[in-house]
């Protein structure tokens, strides 16, 4: 190499050499360097899965309506009477499934869309 070309390779050098020192990243242009993978990693999830919890809820919730839609209000009342009469495990699934004012509005709305 020239003399000339020797001074701007180590120029070239020194500039990434100060790059790097700072915490850069020498990326040449139209490559997929870090930065592109960077943007790809997934973000951090939550500790606690908010949607999937309210996603169960409302799934616990249509259940109950479409049950209580399927039996009546008569026999839905009855049977979960029967179930709080039970065990422990028996009451606390009576607790769980007694119809509630929500309960019965989707339970009266599926009624009327079904029947």
């Amino acid at each position: 190499m020239s003399d000339h070309g020797l001074k701007s390779f180590e120029k070239r050098l020194a500039r990434i050499d100060r790059i790097h020192a700072a915490g850069g990243a020498f990326e040449a242009t139209g490559a997929l360097g870090r930065s592109y993978f960077d943007s790809l990693r997934p973000r951090p999830r939550r500790a606690i899965p908010f949607k999937a919890i309210a996603l169960l809820f409302i799934g616990a919730l249509l259940f109950k309506g479409a049950i209580f839609a399927q039996l009546g209000a008569e026999t839905y009342d009855a049977r979960v009477g029967a179930l709080a009469r039970g065990t422990l495990p028996e009451q606390v699934g009576a607790w769980v499934l007694h119809a509630d004012p929500v309960t019965r509005g989707i339970g009266d709305l599926l009624h009327g869309l079904l029947y």
